[in-house]
């Protein structure tokens, strides 16, 4: 290993957004993911595994990728649904969102999202995080890949990623009978993290209040 240890996180967006909505409007936290928060939370959880300083694990790349609607099929929807302002309020919330990501040094990837089904959904997200964090992993020689998913279509990249000697730790949130972690990938990578009992039952050595954005 090398005097840093090279950490990049990998954002599926839609389950991310699914995380953070949860905390902000159906539990009694009433806020939402920190994304401050959370990378500091990599920082100790890695530096606790390794026995190294925090201070040498360090978050080298952080990447968020989602399905996003393009201008043309916002305008369309506006059209159907008969919303006056729903455009300029959409591409305000877009644009916002991406002003958070920029504050944190993640790199958005957005993919159109294929309106020819009812209802419209995300195509190719997991295949393009797949391959970023494939090709990061080897070129920047990562010693740790976070994912924050629960889709065991990453069981692929986890064992590419372990061949290549890196190790990946799984932010991986259940809701019962709304989200589970899928336990084939819960078995394969390095440090799956049960992070919704961390948040009810708290976890040594870190304060987990600051995963959330303060009142």
């Amino acid at each position: 290993m090398s005097s840093l240890v090279r950490i990049a996180i990998f954002y599926e967006g839609s389950y991310f957004q699914q995380v953070t909505n949860h905390y902000r409007y159906s539990h009694g936290i009433g806020r939402r993911i920190d994304l401050g928060g959370l990378h500091a939370f990599v920082r100790w959880r890695v530096s606790e595994l390794e026995e190294y300083p925090r201070g040498l694990c360090q978050i080298v790349e952080a990447h968020y990728f989602r399905g996003r609607f393009s201008l043309s099929d916002l305008e369309d929807k506006a059209g159907r649904d008969g919303k006056p302002g729903f455009v300029e309020e959409a591409l305000r919330g877009e644009r916002v969102f991406d002003q958070l990501l920029a504050q944190h040094n993640i790199t958005p990837h957005y993919l159109r999202i294929d309106t020819r089904h009812d209802p419209p959904r995300e195509k190719g997200v997991d295949v393009a995080m797949a391959l970023e964090a494939f090709d990061v992993a080897v070129t920047r020689r990562l010693d740790w890949v976070v994912l924050m998913t629960a889709d065991a279509d990453y069981l692929p990249l986890v064992r590419k990623l372990a061949a290549n000697g890196t190790r990946v730790m799984l932010l991986g949130w259940e809701f019962p009978g709304r989200t589970v972690v899928a336990k084939a990938l819960i078995a394969e990578v390095a440090d799956a993290l049960p992070m919704a009992q961390f948040v009810e039952q708290g976890i040594s050595g870190f304060d987990i209040n600051t995963l959330f954005v303060a009142d």
